[in-house]
């Protein structure tokens, strides 16, 4: 399975910032809803590379922020213990994380 990836520069006060979104390759352009809640995993920010699942780790675990949305990417970082089980919330029955370093 591939995941898609897009990494982003963000200058935050003059510090470059690398903000990553990350899918299934089956979510792209799909939209979840739950009550009010509306997960967009649009192509804009998740929309990159379709890369490797050991590709897409990697970025992950040299990346300040990251986003991850579905089953086998979220499973992933949970298993390399990038995330941590109870960080990842569900949308629709889909898995997102948000990864922040500090």
């Amino acid at each position: 399975m591939k995941v898609y990836v897009k990494v982003m520069e963000v200058d935050e006060g003059g510090v470059l910032r690398r903000v990553v979104g990350m899918c299934d390759e089956d979510l792209l352009g799909r939209v979840f809803r739950e009550g009010d809640v509306v997960l967009e995993v649009n192509e804009e920010f998740f929309g990159g590379d379709l890369l490797d699942l050991d590709e897409a780790l990697h970025i992950a675990e040299t990346s300040e922020n990251v986003t991850a949305v579905g089953e086998v990417i979220v499973g992933k970082l949970v298993e390399a213990g990038l995330a941590h089980p109870q960080a990842v919330l569900r949308i629709a029955g889909v898995p997102y994380v948000i990864l922040l370093q500090v």
